[in-house]
Protein backbone atom coordinates (compact mmCIF):
# COMPACT_ATOMS: atom_id res chain seq x y z
CA UNK A 1 0.00 0.00 0.00
CA UNK A 2 1.34 3.44 -0.88
CA UNK A 3 0.48 6.97 0.03
CA UNK A 4 0.81 9.75 -2.53
CA UNK A 5 3.18 12.38 -1.15
CA UNK A 6 2.58 14.96 -3.85
CA UNK A 7 3.84 12.65 -6.57
CA UNK A 8 7.03 11.83 -4.66
CA UNK A 9 6.00 8.29 -3.71
CA UNK A 10 3.09 7.32 -5.89
CA UNK A 11 4.81 3.95 -6.50
CA UNK A 12 6.09 1.40 -4.00
CA UNK A 13 9.52 2.45 -2.66
CA UNK A 14 11.01 -1.00 -3.34
CA UNK A 15 11.35 -3.64 -6.02
CA UNK A 16 12.04 -7.33 -5.43
CA UNK A 17 14.78 -8.67 -7.71
CA UNK A 18 12.84 -11.95 -7.97
CA UNK A 19 9.98 -10.02 -9.61
CA UNK A 20 12.22 -8.67 -12.42
CA UNK A 21 12.92 -11.01 -15.33
CA UNK A 22 16.03 -9.14 -16.45
CA UNK A 23 17.93 -9.22 -19.71
CA UNK A 24 19.99 -12.26 -20.66
CA UNK A 25 23.35 -11.28 -22.15
CA UNK A 26 26.44 -12.89 -23.63
CA UNK A 27 28.85 -13.81 -22.01
CA UNK A 28 26.18 -15.70 -20.03
CA UNK A 29 24.67 -13.46 -17.38
CA UNK A 30 21.39 -11.82 -16.48
CA UNK A 31 21.21 -8.09 -15.83
CA UNK A 32 18.27 -6.69 -13.84
CA UNK A 33 17.52 -2.97 -13.70
CA UNK A 34 15.70 -2.50 -10.40
CA UNK A 35 15.54 1.23 -9.64
CA UNK A 36 15.95 3.98 -12.24
CA UNK A 37 14.58 7.39 -13.19
CA UNK A 38 12.64 5.82 -16.07
CA UNK A 39 10.59 3.89 -13.50
CA UNK A 40 10.05 6.91 -11.23
CA UNK A 41 10.97 7.36 -7.58
CA UNK A 42 14.69 8.10 -8.07
CA UNK A 43 16.33 10.84 -10.11
CA UNK A 44 20.11 10.76 -9.70
CA UNK A 45 21.00 7.06 -9.37
CA UNK A 46 20.14 3.72 -10.91
CA UNK A 47 20.50 0.35 -9.24
CA UNK A 48 20.37 -3.23 -10.41
CA UNK A 49 22.05 -6.57 -10.21
CA UNK A 50 23.88 -9.04 -12.39
CA UNK A 51 23.91 -12.79 -12.00
CA UNK A 52 26.95 -14.18 -13.85
CA UNK A 53 27.09 -17.87 -14.62
CA UNK A 54 30.09 -20.00 -13.58
CA UNK A 55 33.01 -19.24 -15.90
CA UNK A 56 31.32 -16.12 -17.28
CA UNK A 57 31.97 -12.42 -16.80
CA UNK A 58 30.80 -8.87 -17.16
CA UNK A 59 33.11 -8.09 -20.11
CA UNK A 60 35.38 -5.08 -20.62
CA UNK A 61 33.41 -1.83 -20.63
CA UNK A 62 33.58 1.71 -19.27
CA UNK A 63 31.26 4.50 -18.25
CA UNK A 64 32.57 7.89 -19.34
CA UNK A 65 30.02 9.96 -17.43
CA UNK A 66 28.98 7.81 -14.46
CA UNK A 67 30.56 6.44 -11.32
CA UNK A 68 29.79 2.78 -10.59
CA UNK A 69 29.85 1.17 -7.17
CA UNK A 70 29.23 -2.55 -6.75
CA UNK A 71 28.62 -5.07 -4.00
CA UNK A 72 29.42 -8.76 -4.43
CA UNK A 73 26.69 -10.65 -2.61
CA UNK A 74 27.90 -14.16 -3.37
CA UNK A 75 30.50 -15.98 -5.43
CA UNK A 76 34.18 -15.38 -6.11
CA UNK A 77 35.27 -12.73 -8.60
CA UNK A 78 38.33 -11.28 -10.23
CA UNK A 79 38.00 -7.58 -10.89
CA UNK A 80 40.27 -6.09 -13.55
CA UNK A 81 40.71 -2.33 -13.98
CA UNK A 82 42.85 -1.38 -16.99
CA UNK A 83 46.12 0.25 -16.03
CA UNK A 84 45.36 -0.09 -12.32
CA UNK A 85 45.38 -3.79 -11.39
CA UNK A 86 43.42 -6.96 -10.78
CA UNK A 87 42.17 -8.49 -7.55
CA UNK A 88 40.32 -11.59 -6.38
CA UNK A 89 37.41 -10.83 -4.06
CA UNK A 90 34.80 -12.84 -2.21
CA UNK A 91 31.28 -12.41 -0.85
CA UNK A 92 30.15 -9.27 0.93
CA UNK A 93 32.77 -7.05 -0.69
CA UNK A 94 32.12 -3.52 -1.98
CA UNK A 95 34.16 -2.21 -4.90
CA UNK A 96 34.04 0.49 -7.57
CA UNK A 97 35.08 1.16 -11.11
CA UNK A 98 36.56 4.58 -11.84
CA UNK A 99 34.76 6.82 -14.30
CA UNK A 100 36.10 6.47 -17.85
CA UNK A 101 38.36 3.45 -17.13
CA UNK A 102 37.82 0.07 -18.82
CA UNK A 103 37.02 -2.69 -16.34
CA UNK A 104 35.53 -6.19 -16.10
CA UNK A 105 34.34 -8.68 -13.50
CA UNK A 106 35.10 -12.39 -14.00
CA UNK A 107 33.41 -15.26 -12.20
CA UNK A 108 36.31 -17.41 -10.98
CA UNK A 109 34.30 -19.48 -8.52
CA UNK A 110 32.08 -22.54 -8.64
CA UNK A 111 28.73 -20.76 -8.17
CA UNK A 112 26.95 -17.86 -9.90
CA UNK A 113 28.15 -14.35 -9.03
CA UNK A 114 25.44 -12.13 -7.57
CA UNK A 115 26.46 -8.48 -7.84
CA UNK A 116 24.49 -5.34 -7.00
CA UNK A 117 25.51 -2.19 -8.90
CA UNK A 118 24.69 1.51 -8.64
CA UNK A 119 25.39 4.25 -11.21
CA UNK A 120 25.49 7.95 -10.48
CA UNK A 121 24.37 9.68 -12.54
CA UNK A 122 22.26 6.93 -14.13
CA UNK A 123 23.30 5.60 -17.51
CA UNK A 124 21.39 7.21 -20.41
CA UNK A 125 19.45 3.95 -21.00
CA UNK A 126 18.20 4.17 -17.40
CA UNK A 127 16.72 7.63 -17.92
CA UNK A 128 14.11 7.06 -20.62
Amino acid sequence: RTRDLGGVMSELPFKRAADVEGEYRIPPRTSKLLLAPKFGGVENVSMGMNICEVGSMIPDHKHDDSEEVLFLISGKAKIVIDGVGEWEIGPETAFYSPKGITHRVENIGDEPLRIVWVYSPPLPAHME
